[in-house]
């Protein structure tokens, strides 16, 4: 029974509970010890599986998926196994944890992307919207906790490429370099750097050049005049570590950015963090190093 292959309804089954697979697996491991008609709860399910009492929840939203699904039948006191349903949990359970298994330890995204967000200051209108609108805002990662962990895990370089960059800028990405593991490679890019008298002059280099020359961080200028008068310069913000994680958003490292507007970016990992690391190797390589 056990080389079978599975049937198209267990495979609709396993499909259906693939997004709680290991506690969907675990549940049905503890059914198959209970008699086959007998009627269970979320309760009593989580108490068989000897599961916290936190984990009630999820059990009951998988007990009404298992009836749509077909796998039980919801009674007056509870669920059911629908006929023939209970000798099948054995099978289920086993390709259930084979899928947790394949989704923790074995597969891994082309690319992770996560949505990062700097609130404005509140009370803020924009987080009772977004609360309004379903969202948990507290799951939704702060901007700058985002780049503290990227820089921590940082192996061989960071990397920070901002168009704007003021004196409270300046203080903060003191800060932010300074998380950076001894022997990690530090650089910052800038714009402007060839004419303080620009709008866009990055006035936070003058405020730590004396830092950033003694602590080694290189620093370019990519601005480069064209033969048409302008020049080739940039706007995009971004923070690669290594070539395995890279920020891309709104954010820059100025006061307003920081302390008064709403940023938002995305945090990619693997091949999307590959593509960041390219681009910015290819910026440095048409940049002017400045320091």
């Amino acid at each position: 029974m056990a080389t079978q292959r599975l049937t198209a309804f267990e495979q609709t089954v396993i499909a259906g509970m693939a997004e709680k697979a290991g506690l969907a697996a675990t549940l049905l491991e503890a059914w198959v010890e209970l008699p086959a008609g007998s009627v269970q709860s979320a309760r009593s399910l989580i108490d068989a599986a000897q599961l916290n009492v936190t984990e009630e929840g999820a059990t009951q939203g998988l007990l009404e998926r298992s009836a749509r699904l077909g796998l039980v039948e919801s009674t007056p006191a509870g669920f059911r196994p629908r006929n023939g349903a209970h000798e099948r949990f054995p099978r289920l359970a086993f390709a259930l944890h084979a899928v947790e298994h394949y989704r923790s330890s074995v597969h891994r995204d082309a690319t992770v992307a996560q949505v990062v967000l700097t609130r404005p200051p509140r009370p803020s209108v924009l987080e009772q919207k977004l609360s309004a609108l379903g969202w948990r805002t507290a799951e939704l990662e702060a901007t700058e906790h985002a780049f503290h962990g990227m820089v921590r895990a940082a192996r061989r370089r960071v990397v920070v490429m901002t168009p704007f960059f003021d004196s409270t800028g300046a203080a903060w990405l003191q800060q932010l370099l300074s998380y950076a593991s001894p022997g990690v490679d530090r650089t910052l890019i800038l714009r402007s750097l060839e004419d303080n008298t620009r709008k866009d002059y990055p006035f936070g280099f003058d405020a730590i050049s004396p830092w950033i020359k003694a602590q080694g961080v290189r620093v370019f200028n990519y601005s480069i005049p064209r033969m048409d008068g302008g020049r080739e310069t940039f706007h995009a913000k971004a923070v690669l570590c290594d070539r395995s994680a890279a920020y891309l958003g709104s954010s820059n490292v100025t006061a307003a950015s920081l302390e008064h507007s709403m940023e938002m970016g995305v945090v990619l990992e693997g091949r999307a963090a590959t593509g960041v690391a390219e681009v910015v190797d290819a910026v440095l390589a048409a940049a002017t190093p400045w320091m």
